[in-house]
């Protein structure tokens, strides 16, 4: 005969006990309103009002093109209000449990971008999402690249015909190597227009090196098919130059995605 123990306690009643006192002791914030409390208890990175305005802030996609090309740009909401700040709290203010947030959103995005492109693709090919690298300074004080961090977090997310694989295949040129138009930067990023910011763009990214290179792998990109993410779309300057890098190097670029884009008022207000 077995014997029952209506008082014993089992391991995850134990568990989630310890995480309902410890976020007693630490409250969660939420990384939109700030709240804390108990509207945060169990609660993610944003509490249930900031969850839900965000999932609809990212509904509504807008496809543009960008600038000086013909490759079409698809972002998942407008960088405003909850979602401006979820995007600016996941790059600068470490909060990288925003994570799943974002990645959904980047993956509506991106699904949208791959049905524009599905007449391009290629069955047997697999499409390489490449992300727009942080500089050095900038991953040394973040502890991390939000633009890479994002594209794989998006991968399980993905729907696609064809195999999609993340390739950091661009990187930041250090300031002392530049040798184009974009070498010396005269005014603040946010005040020059379209073709300025391109300009200053010019020689900042060229093709990155894989980790093992020193093992003798090199990124080859003639005839690879892929796609530009980033967070932010506000000019496409970085984005474009992305695409300059890779077409160079053969690669087939059908387009970008971003979470956010700025609006063009909303741009030219803030200068």
């Amino acid at each position: 005969m077995t014997s029952t123990h209506p008082n014993r306690v089992s391991l995850p009643d134990i568990l989630t006990s310890w995480k309902q006192t410890t976020e007693l002791i630490f409250p969660r914030v939420c990384a939109s309103c700030q709240t804390f409390g108990p509207s945060m208890l169990g609660a993610g990175a944003l509490c249930p009002l900031c969850d839900q305005l965000v999932r609809l802030a990212t509904l509504n996609l807008q496809t543009t093109t960008l600038p000086g090309t013909r490759l079409p740009v698809v972002s998942a909401g407008r960088y405003e209000h909850e979602l401006g700040r979820c995007v600016l709290a996941y790059k600068d203010a470490g909060r990288t449990d925003l994570s799943p947030y974002l990645a959904s959103a980047l993956a509506r995005a991106l699904t949208c971008l791959l049905e524009l492109s599905e007449g391009e693709l290629e069955p047997a090919e697999p499409i390489y999402l490449v992300p727009l690298p942080s500089s050095r300074a900038s991953i040394r004080r973040r502890g991390y690249a939000p633009a890479p961090l994002l594209a794989r977090a998006v991968l399980p997310l993905l729907r696609s015909p064809v195999p999609v694989k993340v390739a950091d295949a661009l990187a930041q040129v250090p300031a002392w190597a530049r040798t184009s138009p974009g070498q010396h930067r005269s005014k603040a990023q946010k005040t020059l227009g379209i073709e300025e910011r391109y300009r200053q763009m010019q020689g900042k990214l060229r093709v990155g090196k894989p980790a093992l290179h020193q093992l003798g792998r090199y990124y080859s990109l003639e005839g690879a098919t892929c796609l530009l993410v980033d967070d932010v779309f506000t000019t496409g300057a970085s984005l474009r130059e992305g695409y300059r890098v890779l077409s160079h190097r053969g690669a087939r670029v059908l387009g970008g995605a971003t979470i956010a884009y700025v609006p063009k008022r909303q741009r030219y207000n803030t200068e």
